[in-house]
């Protein structure tokens, strides 16, 4: 017996000593040094752009201590004060406990917004920059956004899994569900009553995500808020919970609560370039024909097509965004103005997609404009009722395209 105490003694003093040698290997090269950073507005380079963003940094921040990291981006035409001033009460809930990252977006359309095809490169450089010189686990890197933060969040956690621990995003839904690289996990919100982004349309993210990481969609319990459902079997240490609430498009009161939670009780866990155990190639996936007529009077080049569903009887100018993304990314192909160009076969994402009626909108976007935002009076769009009743489909009216109004 005595010995069999000793044995379980070592054993608990080697894993103790194996946690405290994972958690200095998993700091950041920053660790130490002192780099002077301190809070308050900085820059960084990427893209040969000067990109800036504001640091908040825990009082009284040490340099050996290996702090949680969260970057926070805002929504369409804010800035890093929404985080600073009191806008969104992050700040506010994490206090002292984590090293808080504000990016701010460029301007598209004369408006800050996200770039989801460029801006995770300024996440790298952003990242990289902040690796040198501060000091934090790099097994507990996060991101929340709102709005276009959201999607900008739901991007990087696609394509940037391999650096994130797990993502927050609130009132937004993932764009492009190709380029996966590593796995999060994820806490999702979003409001019943939001018009600008209706509920629907996040429901296709949310199924993404519980796919990926492997949960089990039917089996659920009560997350870290009462509005939260935590979903069963997800894959070791990447759960997915769905916060679903009353309100309309903003941050809710729980929202930064929730978040926090949620991150600070995730077990660490090593950065990956991995991908989780579910399957999701083939989910969702079918295709449609159809036909645009580019008016004679085209002005501008033609360069990229996108498709969504709006509800049913729709027009413009839309009131919100659509219900669900089809596929953002169709090549314009060959086409002639003042001639009908016909898509055969164009591949779409029909992940949580529900058959019934819609209205159904191809947009085409010019050389220059804000994609993937269309400009108001600068792309141009088709839109037509249309029934969806199966995975392949086939429109007859070809599209007849007028300018983007809002």
């Amino acid at each position: 017996m005595k010995n069999n105490k000793v044995v379980l003694c070592m054993l608990a003093l080697f894993l103790i000593f194996l946690t405290a040698c994972l958690a200095l290997f998993f700091r950041s090269s920053g660790c130490g040094s002192g780099s002077g950073f301190t809070t308050g507005e900085r820059t960084v380079m990427s893209d040969s752009i000067e990109r800036v963003y504001y640091l908040k940094l825990p009082e009284n921040y040490n340099s050996h201590t290996s702090y949680p990291l969260i970057f926070a981006f805002h929504g369409l035409s804010g800035d890093y004060t929404q985080w600073t001033e009191g806008y969104y009460d992050l700040q506010e809930v994490v206090g002292d406990k984590a090293i808080l990252v504000y990016p701010n977006a460029l301007l598209k359309n004369n408006e800050p917004q996200w770039d989801y095809d460029t801006d995770p490169y300024f996440f790298d450089d952003l990242y990289a920059e902040l690796e040198k010189n501060l000091c934090f686990d790099k097994r507990k890197v996060f991101a929340v956004g709102h709005s276009n933060g959201a999607y900008m969040s739901h991007t990087l956690g696609c394509e940037r899994g391999n650096v994130l621990r797990a993502i927050g995003p609130v009132a937004g839904m993932l764009m492009d569900y190709e380029d996966r690289i590593g796995q999060v996990a994820v806490i999702q919100i979003h409001g019943s009553e939001d018009t600008t982004m209706p509920i629907e349309s996040s429901r296709p993210t949310r199924d993404y995500w519980i796919a990926i990481n492997g949960c089990n969609k039917g089996e659920t319990k009560e997350g870290v808020d009462p509005t939260c459902e935590a979903y069963g079997d997800c894959d070791l240490d990447f759960p997915v919970q769905y916060c679903a609430h009353s309100g309309g498009h903003d941050w809710p009161d729980f929202a930064s609560e929730a978040i926090w939670d949620f991150f600070k009780n995730l077990p660490p866990a090593v950065p990956s370039d991995e991908a989780g155990s579910g399957d999701v190639e083939d989910m969702g996936k079918g295709t449609i024909s159809f036909k645009i007529h580019y008016p004679s009077d085209f002005v501008g080049t033609p360069y990229k097509l996108a498709l969504a569903l709006y509800r049913y009887d729709s027009t413009q100018p839309f009131a919100g965004a659509p219900l669900y993304l089809l596929n953002l990314d169709v090549s314009v192909g060959d086409y002639t103005f003042g001639e009908v160009t016909e898509y055969d076969n164009v591949e779409i994402n029909l992940l949580g997609v529900e058959y019934d009626d819609y209205t159904l909108t191809v947009v085409v976007f010019i050389e220059g404009s804000s994609y993937p935002m269309p400009g108001d009076g600068i792309d141009y769009i088709g839109v037509q009722n249309f029934t969806l009743d199966s995975d392949t489909l086939e429109v007859i009216t070809p599209f007849e395209l007028e300018l983007v109004k809002y």
